[in-house]
């Protein structure tokens, strides 16, 4: 990951109207270049504030960190209205996504069917939803208990905003290797490995089907 890598993706964006493939770990990249690029514009600018090294490098991660923002606004937009396609219905072509769009992607289709399903006759609009269930610490059946040395967190604890949905949509899954953090819906998920959570269905399948964790126990399964 260079400039020149995130300015042509910047132009891209902003010059079609179509995504652009990008491949899986590209923000995790660019994150690591906005690392580098700030801790040597850090060390440059305590020798000489001044130098024209200095004020490059600083230069540089500004317009960086701009270009950064902006791709991610332009991309979220696009994100948006394939969503909104797909969940009517239709039949869209979505190009090569990051992990942490194809998870919002996904999150996007299912809240935006269920506000179908809501508006075309189902639970009321504003209707008070139930709180989801603890997964409880030590489970009744044997079966159902986390092995030895696993810590059992609750999914609510990894989000900014804690959001009520029913329990009949999530289900208790067994985290296998640490995640970058990723948005769900109006949530941001901070997962790691041998972690036990509960997760809304959509979310927690798109993780299985890519291999980084196991479902443990389907919601409401025990009642």
């Amino acid at each position: 990951m260079n400039f020149e890598r995130v300015t042509k993706v910047y132009r891209e964006e902003s010059g079609k109207k179509t995504l652009v493939g990008l491949e899986a770990d590209f923000y995790d990249k660019l994150a690591a270049y906005v690392t580098r690029l700030d801790q040597s514009a850090n060390t440059e600018a305590h020798k000489n504030p001044n130098s024209p090294k200095a004020l490059l490098l600083q230069d540089e991660l500004r317009k960086v960190r701009k270009r950064r923002d902006q791709i991610f606004t332009y991309r979220e937009r696009k994100l948006a209205l394939l969503a909104s396609s797909r969940a009517s219905g239709a039949e869209v072509d979505v190009p090569s996504l990051t992990t942490q769009e194809r998870l919002l992607f996904d999150a996007m289709v299912a809240l935006l069917r269920k506000g179908r399903s809501d508006a075309f006759g189902g639970p009321p609009v504003g209707a008070e939803p139930s709180a989801p269930a603890l997964p409880a610490e030590k489970p009744t059946p044997p079966s159902r208990e986390p092995p030895a040395g696993m810590k059992v967190v609750k999914a609510e604890d990894t989000k900014r905003t804690t959001v009520p949905a029913s329990l009949k949509d999530h289900v208790l899954v067994h985290v296998l290797e640490d995640l970058p953090p990723f948005a769900g819906i109006d949530t941001t998920y901070r997962l790691k490995r041998e972690d036990v959570v509960t997760l809304p269905k959509t979310i927690a399948q798109i993780l299985v089907d890519r291999g980084k964790a196991r479902i443990v126990q389907v919601g409401g399964s025990g009642t």
